[in-house]
């Protein structure tokens, strides 16, 4: 008989501990050929998450609290919970409730098809308005410079054999995207599709800013197109100002000569704006440069991505 262990991160949750614990029991209760293991990654909350979680948890048949020493983020609190889990299986899944843990099962099987990791795709989502178009937009594009390895409209949600969870693990980066490092592995991948719900309860923590931080983040960690892109943008417009200048040239020799006479060579507005264009993009590149730089410097310093302040857990696995 096989453990399934169920990462999920919680910061300042406290609305949403029953009722995602709720759910997860019932998804418990229908595992009849697996083992459950539990894993919940307290990401530093002030709230009085940590202690409902101490309350409600040993109705779990295996369960572990990983308390990390303070906020590190979302992608460090999934590493915090990989890293103690101990499944033959390990399963990605937000706690605010729009990823629906009856899917789980669906993945699950899955896997025991011979899959080693199971992409859990959207095939709707309830934002709407601009957030829904960048949403979108981000996907598409995405998937593009990652040359289609991973899915279109697929998130954190997601499983992982053990042999892939392994792998993950050995990884030594410090600018961690799962839902992207699960797939470079390259094992044997399928998917399972479901309609993203609503926010159970609250507002969401990921303000406009911070989702288009971690898009960026999740490009410019699986893709070096951005600075191929800027390469192209910088030679077209080199080859673009040559020919300009090769005409102009071209006209002024005519001009002497008596020809174009009525022509004028555009003047201080044109200039000007060019300045400002080819300013504007220079300082683009160097941003994106940058950026790729900045990721280097954190990677070289190799810094822990988190810091555990405690950890509780149930019994341990009985093996079958």
């Amino acid at each position: 008989m096989s453990l399934v262990s169920i990462v999920i991160p919680l910061y300042n949750e406290e609305a949403l501990v029953g009722p995602l614990l709720e759910r997860l029991l019932e998804v418990e209760k229908n595992l009849d050929e697996h083992h459950f293991e539990l894993v919940i990654v307290n990401d530093g909350s002030t709230d009085r998450t940590e202690e409902m979680l101490e309350q409600r948890l040993p109705s779990f048949s295996c369960w572990k609290l990983v308390s990390l020493a303070r906020n590190f983020g979302l992608q460090p609190a999934y590493k915090a919970g990989l890293d103690q889990a101990s499944g033959d299986a390990v399963v990605f899944m937000d706690g605010d409730l729009q990823d629906p843990p009856e899917v789980i099962p669906q993945m699950i099987n899955e896997w025991k098809a011979g899959n080693s990791v199971v992409v859990a795709c959207r095939t709707s989502r309830k934002e709407r308005g601009v957030r829904r178009v960048c949403f979108d937009l981000y996907h598409k594009i995405f998937h593009r410079l990652t040359d289609g390895f991973v899915p279109e409209n697929s998130g954190m949600f997601g499983l992982m054999d053990k042999v892939v969870a392994d792998h993950v693990k050995e990884l030594k980066e410090v600018n961690l995207f799962f839902p992207a490092l699960r797939c470079w592995p390259g094992y044997s991948q399928s998917q399972v599709f479901y309609d993203r719900d609503a926010r159970f309860a609250g507002e969401t923590k990921q303000s406009f800013r911070r989702l288009l931080k971690y898009a960026w983040d999740g490009i410019t960690s699986f893709s070096d197109k951005p600075l191929q892109i800027i390469t192209l943008m910088g030679a077209g417009l080199s080859l673009f100002a040559f020919a300009l200048g090769l005409l102009l040239a071209l006209i002024r020799i005519l001009q002497l000569l008596g020809l174009f006479s009525g022509l004028a060579v555009m003047g201080y507005t044109s200039i000007i704006l060019a300045v400002l264009f080819m300013g504007g993009l220079q300082l683009m590149a160097l941003g994106v440069i940058g950026n790729y730089i900045s990721r280097l410097y954190q990677e070289v310093k190799h810094r822990p991505s988190y810091l555990i302040g405690e950890l509780k857990q149930s019994g341990s696995r009985e093996d079958d």
